[in-house]
Order: structure tokens, then sequence, then C-alpha cells
């Protein structure tokens, strides 16, 4: 037979003292582990951007294989630029083009659109859902066709700056999605990094015509090429010496 086991009243609850110990330790614990979930979800952004990025290339790539340059080299800007990708097949999700954390897309009222082009009754047009949405690339139009691959840009996260090298503040149509921290290239053979910026030597890009190091995005392409933003263009590489 069990016998009966008695509860001394005295130990019901904590004492006043053992609560706050207990409230100092996660008061220390929500100090030291806040910062560290912060940076990981931050990363992990950055490495969705990153992987978008990648997919744009990629799809440009595949569509260069088609010989059809003009009718990128035509286009006005960036949703002109990702609608002709839709239209040929190579990509139609309007969220690779649209980051959750840019604070053009968090303040925008609309929902992103899904798509960046439509079909109906047998024709494309592009959703003007995604036309007028603030995209958060800008993609390089005119890219010779023999340019080096591992070495010329192709797209990059809003908010460069092409004659500074440094990435702009958040605020603003052409605005850093992070900031002055820094931002996202992808290359033509699909490689991508995150830039700090342009300007220390060991961000630098590289001169499409002498192949010494540029802190200037314009002078990692040829003559002609233009970067679109979802406003326009944003710079046009000037003439250079062969």
């Amino acid at each position: 037979m069990l016998g009966t086991v008695r509860w001394d009243k005295r130990n019901k609850a904590f004492t006043l003292v053992e609560l706050l110990t207990v409230v100092s330790v996660i008061v220390i614990l929500a100090a030291i582990l806040m910062p560290l979930v912060g940076n990981a979800i931050n990363d992990a952004k950055k490495l969705r951007a990153l992987k978008n990025l990648q997919q744009i290339a990629t799809a440009y790539v595949s569509f260069s294989l088609k010989d059809r340059f003009g009718e990128l080299n035509s286009c006005k800007n960036a949703a002109e630029w990702a609608g002709v990708l839709s239209r040929h097949e190579e990509l139609n999700i309007a969220s690779i083009f649209i980051f959750n954390d840019d604070y053009l897309v968090e303040s925008n009222r609309r929902t992103v659109p899904k798509t960046i082009g439509i079909r109906k009754n047998g024709k494309w047009h592009i959703n003007p859902d995604f036309e007028n949405f603030p995209m958060s690339v800008v993609v390089i139009s005119g890219i010779a066709s023999r340019s080096p691959a591992a070495t010329t840009p192709i797209a990059y996260s809003r908010g460069l700056d092409p004659q500074s090298g440094q990435w702009r503040s958040a605020s603003g149509d052409d605005g850093g999605i992070y900031g002055e921290s820094g931002g996202i290239i992808v290359f033509l053979d699909g490689h991508a990094e995150f830039y700090p910026n342009l300007t220390d030597p060991a961000n630098m890009l590289v001169n499409y015509y002498t192949g010494e190091k540029t802190s200037k995005i314009s002078e990692a392409v040829n003559t002609g090429a233009r970067a679109l933003s979802w406003t326009g263009v944003e710079w046009e590489a000037g003439n250079k010496e062969h």
C-alpha cells in the first residue's frame, strides 16, 4: 500500500528571488539569441534573392541560344525585359523579380503578382499588375554575345550607384534593397555574390575592355549595354577604348 504524500505548503510557490533569477536568465538569453535569429532571417532572405538572380541569369542564357537579342535590346524597362523572357516561355514567375524584403514591396498595398505574362485566347500579353509593380531587380540589356561569362554582370539587386560603386540607402524609387550595406550581382555564368561595395579592391569588377579592376559596373560590360530598372534606363555604357 502506498504511503500518503504530504505537501509542504511552504514549498508551494517560487520565492521572489527565484522568480527574479528566472526572469533575468530569460532576458539574458533573449538578448543573446534575438540578434542571432535576426541575422539568420536576413541571411535567408539574401540567399533567396541570390537564387532569384541566378534563375534570371539561367533564363537569359537559355534565351540567348535562340539568337533573338533584338527583342531584349529594344526594351525600355525591366518589366518589358522580363516580359520577353516570359513570352518565349523562359521565365514567368513574377516573384523572381520582386523580393519580399524590398521596402518598396512592403509599403505597396497591392498584392504581389504571380505571373509576368498572361496567355488568353492563344495570345500573350504582359500582366498589367506586374508591369506597374515595383521591381527589386535591375537587368542589363545589349550584352555582347561573346562577353566573358564569369565577369560580365547580367542583373543585380536595385540600388547600386553606377558612378560611386556604392549602394544607395533604402529610400526612393531607386534605393538599395539592403540599404547601404550592399547588394547582389549575378553574372552570365550564373554565379552570384553579395557585394558590400565595388570600391574595395576585393570587391571590384573587371573592365570589359582592359581586364583591369573597376568600381563602375558600366565598365564591366560592352559599349551600348544598358541597365534597366522598373522605372526605365538607369545607365548606358559609354564609349571605351578597345
